[in-house]
């Protein structure tokens, strides 16, 4: 039987032996390749004279380069409690559904792709009027897509795709909510009922407080209940 130890992990191998010049040699039935690790491998077999040592080049992430892609998704029916009732609410869509946004976890020093999918159809005021207007993302705009600007039509070979926008700005008017993060100089208008897909990077790890700008919350200034809440309105954005 032969052995393999890898940080502490033992992976068995089948062996065969023969005999040559009065020494038992262990012969391995199998060959192993990993990648992706840097370990040192022993390799011997019981009662063999022979023990050979290599070591595992580790391979770069290929997929480093790509961005990395985070969805959220804006709904408006959760209720936040007997008193305030119904409140818009900022979910991160997940491997297994929808989570919350109280902490938004990406990697620094990566280009970020963020989609977020608004079913709000209510426009807010916002806090300061010009947050309607895009920053911190690549080339300072945003690509949107919603009913009022896709108008796909049948063609000879299939569906003709038409629509979207690049913007720079929203109209005060078409905003539902903003994802806005003062430490990163990034502000991103929400369209009504709408898709938006924003580039940006985390230049250095930590931690760093995102909110929504416009009053749609609870209270006489709209402020209070989802807007002053982690995990509706509000949140950490990890970067590590």
């Amino acid at each position: 039987m032969s052995y393999i130890i890898l940080k502490d992990r033992f992976w068995y191998l089948s062996t065969r032996t023969t005999l040559i010049g009065g020494l038992t040699v262990a012969v391995l039935a199998v060959a192993l390749v990993i990648s992706g690790f840097g370990a040192a491998l022993a390799v011997g077999g019981v009662g063999s004279k022979v023990v050979s040592t290599t070591t595992v080049t580790p391979t770069t992430n290929s997929t480093a380069a790509s961005p990395y892609v985070v969805t959220l998704v804006i709904t408006t029916n959760s209720v936040f409690n007997s008193t305030v009732k119904d409140q818009p609410a900022f979910f991160v869509l997940g491997p297994n559904g929808l989570e919350s946004t109280a902490k938004i976890s990406l990697p620094a020093n990566r280009l970020i792709k963020l989609v977020i999918v608004c079913y709000d159809d209510g426009n807010a005021s916002l806090v300061l009027p010009n947050d309607n207007v895009v920053s911190g993302t690549t080339g300072n705009s945003i690509y949107v897509t919603s009913n009022d600007n896709v108008n796909a039509s049948q063609g000879p070979s299939g569906i003709v795709l038409k629509g979207g926008a690049n913007l720079t700005s929203v109209p005060l008017s078409e905003i539902a909510h903003t994802f806005t993060v003062p430490a990163l100089n990034l502000n991103i208008p929400v369209p009504l009922s709408s898709t938006v897909v924003a580039y940006f990077k985390v230049g250095q790890a930590g931690s760093y407080f995102w909110f929504c700008e416009t009053r749609c919350g609870f209270g006489p200034d709209g402020t209070l209940g989802a807007m002053s809440s982690s995990g509706w309105m509000t949140g950490s954005l990890v970067a590590s």
